[in-house]
């Protein structure tokens, strides 16, 4: 599902396919929107119709998504795929994870779920790293070859997840009376749980940095003076700095805990995005690299984060709450950087992000504190 050889030259891959980077950041910003007020139901389909059902209807709307971009271009076209793709994404958001933990779990070995989620997302970002250096020599050929190769990788995706097997079956049937009783108790649940707010307040900050500034690495590798043909070995090795990270997230996180963890990721973020915004030439990429650091581990325990303070039977839709927040961050903060950086330029579009993430970082100790003060006392 990864096979996605348009990611590493995403931003560029539209202006070719006549977006321009305005409107690169708008249609961003929709589908942020359209992941963000589908998360929630989606969420609670996944738990009441079945998580494999809904990444049925996830990968195929994928399918969708990507014969329009591979054979279309213009505006209109790839904002109505990027709709598409975030029903698709709403769908799968959070159901892998919850699928994952709950086969832990019925095989009675959910204590293993960080290590082996990281194993999981080992796997995914080496297999990236290869289709993403693929996708810039591809896209150097012609512009539309990336999104004509992932057609393939994609539809095979679809048609392996015939063969997933569910481990937990609902007891509750999907309409919309047991839809609305379980998003109203979900929400309940939600609210009351200082760890799940914790962690929803520092996706929104963190998950959707790391989000955009992916997005637009390709064009801030423009600003840099980064040849296209080399985007693809940064890409490869922007992979394996993810995946070394994340196949490493469950030790380094034992060795430091929770507190500790979350701090280091704001640190990492913040001096990223500030080294950023000076676009040094070639060198400014070292900054850069420390967004797919510090990515791959971030993923990991903050998806084992959710699970672990999550019900069974809530734990999609408490996954799905937690990424909604990343989609209000980029939904929010994307048109402003766009708008930024046309009014200005990308260098002042990142430092005045770097203000915020800094602001923003503070808010998020103090809150860590107060979690903390509080649950000592329960």
């Amino acid at each position: 599902m990864w096979g996605r050889f348009f990611i590493p030259v995403l931003a560029l891959f539209y202006i070719a396919s006549q977006v321009n980077l305005e409107q690169f950041t708008i249609i961003m910003a929709v589908f942020a929107f359209s992941t963000f007020i589908l998360e929630i139901p989606t969420g609670v389909i996944a738990d009441l119709l079945g998580k494999k059902k809904a990444l049925l209807i996830s990968r195929f709307l994928y399918v969708i998504e990507i014969i329009l971009i591979a054979f279309f271009n213009g505006f209109w076209v790839f904002l109505i795929a990027k709709i598409i793709s975030g029903i698709g994404v709403s769908f799968s958001s959070g159901t892998n994870q919850a699928l994952l933990y709950d086969s832990l779990k019925k095989l009675n070995r959910e204590e293993e779920h960080k290590k082996i989620s990281g194993k999981a997302n080992f796997i995914s970002k080496i297999s990236m790293a290869f289709v993403f250096i693929i996708g810039a020599y591809l896209f150097s050929i012609n512009s539309k070859l990336p999104a004509i190769a992932s057609l393939p990788l994609i539809t095979l995706g679809f048609l392996l997840t015939f063969f997933i097997k569910e481990p937990y079956i609902s007891k509750k049937k999907l309409n919309w009376k047991n839809s609305w009783l379980h998003l109203k108790r979900g929400l309940r649940y939600f609210t009351k749980n200082r760890y799940l707010k914790y962690f929803a307040a520092f996706t929104l900050v963190i998950g959707a940095t790391i989000s955009m500034i992916l997005s637009l690495s390709s064009a801030y590798f423009e600003i840099i003076i980064i040849p296209i043909y080399l985007i693809g070995i940064i890409s490869f090795v922007s992979n394996l700095l993810s995946a070394y990270t994340a196949k490493k997230a469950y030790f380094f996180e034992e060795k430091i805990q929770e507190k500790n963890s979350l701090f280091l990721i704001l640190i990492i973020t913040f001096i990223s995005i500030l080294g950023m915004s000076f676009a040094i030439p070639h060198y400014g990429l070292i900054f850069f690299l420390l967004i797919p650091f510090v990515a791959g581990f971030y993923e990991v325990i903050l998806g084992d984060y959710v699970n672990r303070h999550a019900e069974t039977s809530h734990r999609a839709t408490m996954l799905s709450i937690n990424n909604m927040f990343d989609n209000i961050g980029i939904t929010i903060l994307f048109p402003l950087l766009g708008y930024l950086t046309k009014s200005r330029n990308m260098q002042f579009s990142l430092f005045f992000f770097s203000l915020f993430l800094f602001l923003s970082g503070l808010l998020l100790v103090v809150f860590y504190k107060t979690k903390k003060n509080v649950n000592n006392k329960i």
